[in-house]
């Protein structure tokens, strides 16, 4: 049997060709049918294979999301490649550690990123392949169909950290994320053929590209992809397509809670909001504005969409809702005894949602799937009804937008400045982004925030940079010498530690 994932757009250029598959908002609004978006799949693929590449190699994207992004994800999986989606806005040393720890065989980008994409393949120095989405379906001969692979085989590879340090990098099987979208589409969200879907989240992030792209190209729904976040601009597609489902996270709701420029849309069935905690102000808001109920999820790189609060079930403010079908989820105790309902613990998880692993890195996945458990880090309870609710986490990490921004990737990059002898970064509250990534610096001399702005934008994505900085003499640290980061975090909310805030950063409407 074939677990190919790629045959869930296959299927659909088979038996309904003319369906319309995806608009793409970048491109002027064009439709592609399913055989189109499965035709030019193919012929990346076949591209793949004629330049050596095939099952068991690994294919780098950056692209913005829409139909490159589409035919160059496929294109790789029909060619049993393992993707590695990549950030469009990762600097060239972001994109190049990935192409080498990973050992990817090729890049595959579009004419925007082509500059980055080549300095990011010479800074690699593992000579992988860079080619244009385009270029690579214009030079193609015949399309290839999805290759067989084996159950095991790893459909994608997604990074949890950065650049520096301990970087994790969580393998997805075929299996898994067939099985998991499935579950998804059938028993959880109900998406039909008759559904559209905004996606406005990242496709090179795993909630985006499971819920914009495989949940409605298995359900067979079609999908209006938006290469870049505007409240405005996304409710006017809203409209004009008759957008369905709606998921984002959090920063979106409240920016579209607070647009009074765009008619409501009529047509959404529902919402759902993942990739931090949903204020429940923030829900009821959205709701009326986009008349639609809007729900909480909860997952991670490691084990996305584990929980949502899907309707028909209520909604229940703070709560990520029941487990998706085929996940199981308990709450532990530090030596991994099972809790009670009620009580408060970390959430464990196990099912098909689970990554395989970290790559290349045993010692990792060991301790963090002790048992047979994904030991998640986050702390909650699950209800006499079965509903999880995550009230803390015991990771390090920053949620930033949806954003996962791990702290030590920030501060390495900041230690590498010439006058800075140390830095802490952590995350304060913030209204609009619900944490804002924030830099404590000891430095020699005297260094302005627009300067050490500048030189962690060189060298990381911006939204990873911190927006806001405090320096001070010394860090606390414990006795065994480790910064006492909830120390800083309680100085930054009495006011003992002053910052300076760095120009806003909110999207444009």
């Amino acid at each position: 049997m074939n677990s190919n994932v790629g045959l869930f757009l296959h299927r659909w250029a088979k038996q309904d060709p003319e369906r319309t598959g995806i608009s793409d908002a970048g491109h002027d609004d064009v439709a592609l049918s399913y055989v189109e978006l499965d035709d030019r799949a193919s012929l990346v693929a076949a591209h793949l294979l004629a330049r050596g590449l095939g099952p068991r190699d690994r294919v780098a994207i950056c692209t913005a999301n829409g139909l490159e992004f589409v035919a160059a994800w496929f294109g790789a999986v029909y060619a049993g490649c393992a993707t590695l989606p990549i950030a469009v806005h990762s600097t060239s040393r972001e994109i190049a550690f990935r192409l080498e720890h990973a050992q990817c065989g090729a890049l595959v980008t579009d004419s925007d990123r082509a500059g980055v994409a080549r300095e990011s393949a010479e800074r690699a120095g593992t000579n992988p392949i860079v080619m244009q989405v385009e270029d690579a379906i214009e030079e193609a001969r015949d399309g290839v169909a999805p290759v067989g692979v084996p159950p095991d085989a790893f459909a994608m590879l997604l990074y949890t950290s950065g650049t520096t340090g301990a970087a994790k990098c969580a393998c997805v099987t075929h299996t898994s994320l067939g099985a998991h979208t499935r579950a998804l589409v059938d028993q959880t969200i109900g998406l039909t053929q008759d559904d559209c879907v905004l996606g406005t989240l990242p496709l090179t992030h795993s909630y985006g590209i499971r819920s914009t792209l495989l949940v409605p190209f298995y359900a067979g729904a079609s999908t209006v992809f938006v290469p870049k976040f505007s409240p405005r601009r996304t409710l006017e597609l809203c409209n004009r397509h008759q957008v369905t489902w709606l998921p984002g996270v959090p920063t979106m709701f409240i920016a579209w809670a607070n647009d009074d420029t765009v008619a409501p849309p009529t047509s959404l069935r529902w919402c759902m909001s993942a990739g931090a905690p949903l204020l429940e102000d923030v829900r009821l808001r959205a709701e009326e504005r986009l008349h639609a109920p809007v729900r909480q999820a909860y997952g991670l790189t490691e084990a996305n969409l584990t929980a949502i609060n899907a309707p028909p079930d209520d909604a229940v403010p703070g709560s990520s809702g029941k487990p998706v079908a085929g996940v199981e989820v308990r709450i532990a105790t530090e030596s991994d005894a099972e809790l009670p309902r009620g009580a408060h613990g970390e959430v464990l998880v196990r099912g098909p949602n689970v990554m395989a692993g970290y790559l290349d890195d045993r010692l990792a996945t060991a301790h963090v799937m002790r048992g047979g458990w994904l030991h998640t880090g986050d702390i909650g309870f699950i209800d006499e009804d079965g509903r999880l609710t995550i009230v803390d986490r015991t990771k390090d990490l920053i949620l930033r937008g949806g954003a996962s921004i791990y702290p030590s990737e920030v501060e390495s990059v900041l230690a590498e400045h010439p006058v800075v002898r140390d830095a802490a970064v952590v995350g304060q509250a913030d209204d609009y982004y619900g944490e804002e990534v924030v830099a404590i610096v000891v430095a020699d001399s005297h260094v302005s925030v627009e300067a050490l702005d500048l030189w962690v934008r060189e060298r990381l994505a911006s939204y990873k940079a911190p927006r806001r900085y405090a320096f001070t003499d010394a860090l606390p640290r414990s006795g065994s010498g480790k910064t006492l980061k909830r120390r800083l975090r309680d100085q930054l909310v009495s006011g003992e530690i002053e910052t300076e805030e760095l120009r806003p950063d909110r999207p444009a409407e």
